[in-house]
Formats: C-alpha cells, structure tokens, sequence
C-alpha cells in the first residue's frame, strides 16, 4: 500500500528541535542592504554549504528574484529548460538534458549502447570542466549576497569530489572507454557526479532500500521503546505534537550514540568503523541536515520537483532515504513533494524518523 503524507499544514513547530547547524563557520558578508541578499544565503567557504539567513525565504525569493539557472551543464536535473513563465503543469515531459542508454523505454543494439556510453561519458567529462569553470562564478555571486538557483547549489556541493575523479576517470574516457562500465562495477567511486548514469544511481539505491528496510525494524523498535507508535508519524500534524513533546530522538545535540548511528546510517552518512566517531558522527549528520533545509527550500521556490530529470529525481530521494526501487517516476515526485511540504514546517530530522517509522509502507 503506497502511503502519502499529509500535505496541509496545520500547525507549525518553532525553536525547538530546529537546527541551524553549518557545515562549517559562515563568512559574514556584512549588512544585508537588498532584498535580494536579505532574500537567500550565504556560502560556507570550507564547507560551500548555504544557509537560509530568514524565516520568509520562499516569498522573498519568489517575489524579488524569480527563477535563474545561469544556463550551467547540469546533467540531468531537469526535464526541461527553465520556463520564462508561469509553470505549466499539463505540459507534456521533455526527454533529459543529455542522452543516457541506460534511461528506460530505450530499445538499443549492443552497438548502439556501447556507443552510447562512451557519448555520455565524454559529454559528462565536458560537464565536469564547465562546472569547474563556474565555480568561481557562483562563489563571487554569493560573496556579493546574490542568491543562486538549486543547479547551483548542487554544482557547488559535487564539484569538489568530481575535480578528484576528474584525471582517472579521463584516462579510462580517452584510453580504454570499452571497460568502463566494468570498471565503474567494481570501482563505482571512480565515477564522477556527471557521468553517473541513471541505470547506475537506480541500482545503489536497490541496495541502499534493501539496507534501509532492516534499519527501519530497529527504527521501530526504538520509538516503540519511548512510548510512541509509528502511527503517529504518518501526517504532518501528529509529527509535530511529537516533535514538539521534546523527545531526545528529535534534536541533533541530544541523539544518543546509538539513535545518532542508525540515522546516519539509514541516510548513507555512514556510522559504523572506527573512523566514525560519535563527534564526526554528529558534524556529518549536521551538514546534511543544513545541506537539505537549503535544498527543500530551493525545490519550493523553483518548483521544481515535476521537472527533475529521472537521473536527479532518483538522488534528491535517496539524499532523503525515500525508497526509490521499483516506484514510478510519479511515485517518487509525489513523495519527493510530501518531504518538501513538510520541510515548511518542521525540522528534517523529525521527518527523517517518519521516514525510519514508515519505510516499509512508503514502498
């Protein structure tokens, strides 16, 4: 049975249990004179995390800035350009930005997919050198209290990691393209953001549910333990009456070792080793919390959760824990949609334990 979320919005919880937690120590760029820099963020320069710096981001964005995209290389993220006006929601599905062999209701020849893999890598190592290239462009923007558009964000937050993979990966483009897909098999790291394709994404997550669902029994047992039931997680106003009872599982600073292992783990943050240190622990868990408010709140205000590619539909969920494998397109949208509503409201990690809660029904 597919469980949806309730989406309205009957009360609000505030202060409490919120964490306005960075990934590392903000710049100050002084006074906020504009409405456009009151309106969004600041750039976290070691972590290039945003923080939304006022409670009416959405409307301030909407009114005063409207939608950008700066034109960038970004593989996958939407169905189709950025419209000029109001979003038509009956307008028919644009194919993704990019050719991918591997997106579904393709009928290709072993040829034809081998030639497909090598036209999607080389063009995703093209992306990659543009999006270095825009970096610089996107931090001088935001230093100057400009806002930037969820592209952005996520070619500020992939960039980094990708430039490391930028050289080996080459190497096997330009060398040996006929095994990379056997090499990505083994080595899926190797790869970077804007070569990954949608096959790949869809395959780590059917790992990462099947992981999630033993997680969600210890879950249960957990918030069964502190007197509540799974029930009550399942709409957005007895979620806040929870949160809002200040049970120790709710904010971040007050998660016991354990509790705080198992979110990190259900949100792929890792948590098990001896590199994963309660205080790491919390530090990473932290950042992605922050990483995703800022993200949620871009997803509002562009609308753009009906125009994700399938490849960056995929990834914002599972950045999420919602399961992925073998839902429709439309499934995801819905759920991926429900999260962003209730981001409006509540802290994330109160919405994470309702996915801990509710994994299995959420199939």
């Amino acid at each position: 049975m597919s469980l949806r979320l309730i989406s309205s919005r009957p009360g609000s919880v505030q202060g409490a249990g919120r964490s306005r937690l960075l990934w590392a120590t903000a710049a100050s760029v002084g006074p906020l004179s504009s409405p456009q820099q009151r309106a969004f963020m600041l750039l976290s320069g070691a972590g290039q995390s945003l923080r939304p710096r006022h409670k009416h981001i959405l409307d301030t964005y909407t009114a005063f800035i409207g939608p950008r995209s700066m034109g960038l290389h970004t593989t996958a993220l939407k169905r189709s350009p950025w419209p000029t006006g109001p979003v038509d929601t009956n307008a028919p599905v644009v194919a993704e930005t990019r050719a991918d062999p591997t997106l579904p209701g393709q009928t290709l020849t072993l040829f034809q997919k081998v030639k497909g893999f090598i036209s999607f890598y080389k063009s995703g190592l093209k992306e990659l050198v543009s999006n270095i290239k825009s970096v610089r462009k996107i931090k001088d923007r935001l230093a100057e209290g400009s806002p930037i558009s969820r592209d952005e964000l996520q070619i500020l937050r992939r960039t980094p990691a990708d430039k490391l993979r930028l050289v080996p990966f080459g190497f096997l483009v330009v060398v040996i393209p006929e095994i990379i897909p056997l090499t990505i098999l083994l080595f899926p790291g190797i790869c970077p953001s804007t070569c990954v394709t949608y096959g790949q994404v869809a395959k780590m997550a059917a790992k990462s549910d099947a992981k999630r669902t033993n997680l969600h029994a210890q879950a249960v047992a957990r918030i069964e333990g502190l007197g509540l039931a799974p029930a009550e997680f399942a709409n957005i106003k007895s979620l806040a009456d929870v949160a809002q009872d200040g049970k120790g599982i709710f904010g971040l600073d007050s998660l016991a070792r354990d509790d705080l292992q198992l979110v990190c783990r259900f949100l792929g943050l890792g948590g098990i080793g001896l590199l994963n240190d309660e205080a790491q622990l919390r530090t990473r868990l932290g950042a992605h919390l922050e990483y995703l408010r800022t993200d949620d709140g871009l997803l509002l205000a562009e609308q753009a959760v009906d125009r994700l590619g399938l490849t960056e539909l995929h990834r914002a969920c599972q950045e999420r824990a919602i399961p992925s494998s073998g839902r429709s397109d439309e499934q995801l949208r819905l759920s991926l949609s429900d999260w962003t509503e209730m981001s409006r409201d509540l802290p994330i990690l109160p919405i994470v334990w309702s996915r801990l809660a509710l994994f299995n029904q959420l199939k």
